[in-house]
């Protein structure tokens, strides 16, 4: 009698403890790098954030601010879509990018070693991407009186502010 009771509280006790560690170890988890469902969620970047960032916009968006011509305003545009041309292969390897740090279910050295590579080229890429930004925005200035040249330095300081902010976010998940 005694161990048929013994057994029945074990039968019990046991799940409701393994349950108890189980809520207690979801609780633990960074909803930062977890999704809803507790796998865990790789990078939300994608290329078309990028495009967001092109300097161009910045200044098309703020040509009011600026007192831009109406002949600076038509050669930022075609400036934009030329340089949206040049990056589209770089656009696209950050969305390529982005889906290989995309951890599975079953890890292995060997995906944490793939994993580790597509994070270095991922990083890569954006510095080539902000490379040719810095370099558009340079040759789009150029031409500033000093007032201009001012102003638009202010407001790319807090563009690209909220863009490497908003890059940061999207690399944690």
């Amino acid at each position: 009698m005694y161990a048929r009771s013994l057994l029945l509280v074990a039968l019990i006790a046991l799940p409701v403890a393994d349950a108890s560690a189980q809520r207690s170890r979801a609780t633990k988890r960074d909803p930062a790098v977890f999704a809803d469902d507790g796998t865990i969620k790789g990078p939300t970047i994608r290329g078309r954030d990028f495009e967001d960032l092109n300097p161009f916009k910045l200044l098309l968006d703020k040509k009011k601010d600026l007192k831009l011509t109406d002949a600076q305003v038509d050669g930022y545009k075609k400036a934009e879509a030329d340089l949206k041309a040049k990056n589209v292969a770089l656009y696209k390897a950050v969305d390529s990018l982005a889906r290989e740090l995309r951890p599975p279910m079953n890890r292995t050295q060997e995906t944490d070693d793939r994993m580790r590579d597509a994070r270095h080229d991922l990083d890569k890429t954006i510095e080539e991407i902000h490379a040719s930004y810095d370099a558009a925005w340079k040759d789009a200035t150029s031409g500033f009186d000093a007032d201009q040249q001012a102003k638009a330095t202010e407001l790319l300081a807090k563009f690209k502010q909220d863009g490497e902010k908003k890059v940061r976010e999207k690399m944690r998940g």
